[in-house]
């Protein structure tokens, strides 16, 4: 049983590395948002909907090289991040956090989830 855990665990982190991946070097990133913490880009073949009234998208810091999974939630005005990607300057993985319980926090004024609304939401 331990084995087939173990097996298991790794066939997940390697399924979870490859995604992360192709969020990099197989994405069709647009222009979003210049902001304090850095120039961000959305992911316009990563958007879906995972159920009615919710969006899921990629975006990409540029200024810090890092990748975000985020849920959007845009007429009830919340937001959530479910993974963090850190990237280096060859695109390798260096980091990687995923929040696959993460609590849903309101959209600011001014911020990038507002903005990701502005441009996804019809």
């Amino acid at each position: 049983m331990k084995s087939l855990l173990t097996k298991l665990g790794a066939a997940l982190l390697i399924a979870g590395i490859m995604a992360g991946s192709s969020t990099v070097f197989g994405a069709d990133w647009k222009e979003l948002a210049e902001a304090t913490t850095g120039v961000f880009r959305y992911d316009a073949a990563s958007i879906s909907s995972p159920s009615q009234g919710l969006l899921r998208v990629w975006i990409n810091n540029m200024t810090k090289n890092e990748t975000s999974l985020v849920d959007l939630k845009c007429k009830d005005n919340d937001y959530r991040v479910l993974s963090v990607v850190q990237w280096d300057e060859m695109y390798r993985i260096k980091d990687r956090q995923d929040y696959p319980d993460a609590d849903w926090q309101k959209i600011s004024p001014r911020s990038v989830p507002e903005a990701l609304c502005k441009t996804l939401s019809p």
